[in-house]
């Protein structure tokens, strides 16, 4: 197929913050971060993460059919926020393994005569698989342009869009990825990434219990069936990734808690899962120096109460074109 690719290596990779390896994976408490800043990169964290999409427990099947089936009125909004686009260019802000770009693409085109896809993604060996996934789908456009960004999205002040005055500019952040971040930053990132009538489509996962309480040591006493997707192995083996790299340990060397809190955002009635470790007792590979740690946080979730999510996003500086939600997701559709 006719799918043009090209590969660009952006300064936030190599700049200032570009170090050694054994300054970072020599550092414990520098590569563990609950926003998973580090756990897509290498080879071993990238299977990690396939491997959780992988896992029917997990949901990640479910989300693709979501997303799919929002396309098309996503793309009624796009054209009626923008009318007389024709053309679509689409940023898709970390793509994983490719296949939400994918539905999303495929949902999209009937709408609109020309498309063109970025992809932007800090681990590489990610990029490189959506980008397989992409050339190679045989469900999207014989023509459709390919551009994959190896790049901090945090960070990233500019992408290689390739539209024009007629195009819509659509950047995507999804798979949940909004609710690892302190959420009020990394719009405010996105927003000098943007240009303004550019378009921002989001997911969130929804939780069902409307305001929370103040006493959240009984809220997870009483909430353990919340785990069920995030309590698994390759959800497990995957938040230790960057520890198993950076260290002689594996997933099955600790013990693995699960709390509830609302202290690590600020979006009211917000319910963020802190996924822990105990009993870290390792070896850094890169130094020889033993580590050990009573409790290590690996990473952190947030799920939202659709309300006042959506009146947070009103005030985000950014404006809500339109919504959806179904089977427990969140569906916007932002403009600057």
């Amino acid at each position: 197929m006719s799918r043009p690719v090209t590969f660009l290596v952006d300064p936030t990779m190599y700049g200032a913050g570009s170090d050694l390896p054994r300054d970072v994976y020599g550092d414990l408490d520098r590569v563990v971060r609950t926003d998973l800043y580090y756990h897509y990169s290498t080879p071993v964290c990238a299977q990690r993460w396939l491997d959780v999409c992988e896992d029917p427990a997990y949901g990640h099947r479910v989300l693709l059919d979501a997303i799919g089936g929002a396309m098309p009125a996503v793309a009624d909004a796009l054209r009626s926020a923008a009318p007389g686009a024709r053309r679509l260019a689409l940023c898709s802000l970390g793509p994983g393994d490719g296949s939400v770009d994918e539905r999303m693409l495929e949902g999209l085109a009937p709408a609109f005569e020309g498309l063109s896809y970025t992809g932007v993604d800090f681990s590489f060996e990610l990029l490189r698989r959506s980008v397989r996934r992409l050339v190679s789908s045989p469900s999207l456009p014989h023509g459709l342009s390919l551009t994959a960004v190896c790049a901090d999205f945090t960070e990233v002040r500019s992408v290689p869009l390739k539209g024009d005055d007629g195009a819509v500019r659509l950047f995507a952040l999804t798979g949940f990825t909004f609710g690892n971040y302190a959420e009020g930053a990394l719009l405010a990132d996105f927003s000098q990434l943007m240009e303004e009538g550019d378009f921002l489509f989001l997911d969130a996962r929804l939780h069902g219990f409307g305001a929370l309480p103040d006493d959240m040591a009984a809220f997870n006493r009483e909430r353990q069936g919340l785990l069920a997707s995030y309590d698994l192995e390759s959800v497990r083996r995957f938040v230790f990734g960057p520890v198993e790299v950076a260290t002689t340990a594996v997933a099955s060397d600790v013990r693995f808690g699960f709390e509830h809190t609302r202290s690590v955002t600020t979006v009211p009635n917000a319910l963020s899962l802190v996924i822990s470790c105990t009993g870290l007792d390792a070896t850094l590979r890169l130094t020889g120096k033993r580590v050990r740690r009573g409790r290590l946080d690996l990473a952190v979730t947030t799920s939202y109460h659709l309300p006042d999510l959506t009146e947070w996003l009103g005030r985000s500086g950014l404006s809500v074109v339109w919504r959806g939600a179904t089977d427990g997701t969140a569906f916007f559709l932002l403009r600057r």
